[in-house]
């Protein structure tokens, strides 16, 4: 009816070249599907073996990551001090937890979380945590130590807060990623290094896995209501005592901007819990095979009975700094000599 009536036709201009403008989309706009890329187990065209070929790749870098830590080749550095958490004890800083397609991953609230100290150099803000896993009969953690794989990783993903994710990106030490190795609570570590003190507490890991059949289908999502924090589900694994090294996301385009720390004690989940991902998220070996260590350097933490105490930072408390209590301390330790 508008040409009829109106008397008129073709009444727009066309196109104009975008002129290296940027066209953004709102978060519910649908996208075209990217380039595919899986892990060995699952069939497509990039297998890891082909990442190096996707599109603005950097999977074929000499700085990759995962890789092999071997423990004897490592090197102490005293500069490896404890980490500052701030809020890492937030109940509620767990947005939501949607299925990747090739994770679970936890999306926390912006500017709530961040972690600093531990030889990082910079405040760095917590993204999001997510995990790999194995299948029913294989371990699927991504980091080896002395050639053991363990069942799961969880990956603590922080940006630093001076800049933006894309300059993150393109930054050698723009991303910092804490990786926690997972087993059973009552597996015995005889060939690690890694000590094995159980978790006090697995009732949030309860909590966190109760989520995933919520989101069996790929790109699923479901919004968290329990109290989980960070702390809750690391409970009281040893955060003073880590590797150090640089290198990569370890998934498609393999950024090589994070500053790697792994830490040497296992946090301890109960097993069928740990079953739960592989299981219900619907896909197993989700996990990137081990990279070249090339020329880099392992770093190590000294012994534990010189290094100092992580500093846990919380909305509801302001901490006391380590030299007023070891002035505390020493004050009373003199006081008893004159007694």
């Amino acid at each position: 009816m508008f040409p009829i009536m109106a008397g008129f036709i073709n009444v727009y201009r066309p196109t104009q070249p975008l002129n290296g403008r940027d066209v953004f989309a709102s978060p519910g706009t649908p996208l075209p599907p990217s380039h595919l890329w899986c892990y060995e187990d699952e069939p497509c065209e990039y297998e890891p073996s082909h990442w190096h070929l996707l599109p603005h790749s950097e999977c074929g870098g000499k700085s990759q990551s995962p890789i092999n830590i071997e423990t004897r080749e490592t090197v102490s550095d005293e500069h490896l001090d404890a980490f500052t958490y701030t809020k890492f004890d937030d109940k509620h800083a767990i947005m939501h937890i949607t299925n990747t397609g090739h994770s679970v991953k936890c999306v926390l609230k912006e500017d709530t979380v961040e972690v600093s100290g531990g030889g990082l150099g910079y405040v760095y803000s917590t993204l999001q945590f997510h995990f790999h896993w194995g299948s029913e009969n294989s371990d699927g953690s991504e980091h080896k130590v002395d050639s053991k794989r363990y069942p799961m990783e969880m990956h603590i993903v922080n940006k630093r807060k001076d800049l933006t994710l894309e300059e993150a990106l393109e930054t050698p030490n723009g991303l910092a990623v804490l990786g926690f190795l997972i087993e059973a609570k009552d597996a015995h570590n005889s060939n690690s290094e890694l000590e094995t003190h159980p978790t006090s507490d697995i009732d949030p890991w309860k909590k966190l896995t109760s989520y995933i059949s919520a989101i069996r289908n790929i790109s699923s999502e479901v919004h968290v209501t329990d109290g989980i924090s960070i702390d809750d589900l690391l409970g009281s694994v040893n955060r003073v005592e880590y590797y150090r090294y640089n290198g990569s996301l370890t998934t498609p385009s393999c950024n090589e901007a994070v500053v790697w720390t792994v830490f040497k004690e296992s946090v301890k989940v109960d097993e069928n819990l740990m079953m739960m991902f592989p299981t219900l998220a619907g896909y197993h070996n989700v996990y990137r095979p081990t990279q070249s260590l090339h020329n880099r350097i392992i770093y190590t933490t000294t012994s534990a009975s010189s290094a100092p105490v992580p500093t846990i930072l919380s909305a509801s408390s302001a901490p006391v700094p380590t030299i007023l209590l070891l002035l505390a301390c020493l004050c009373a330790f003199s006081y008893n000599l004159h007694l």
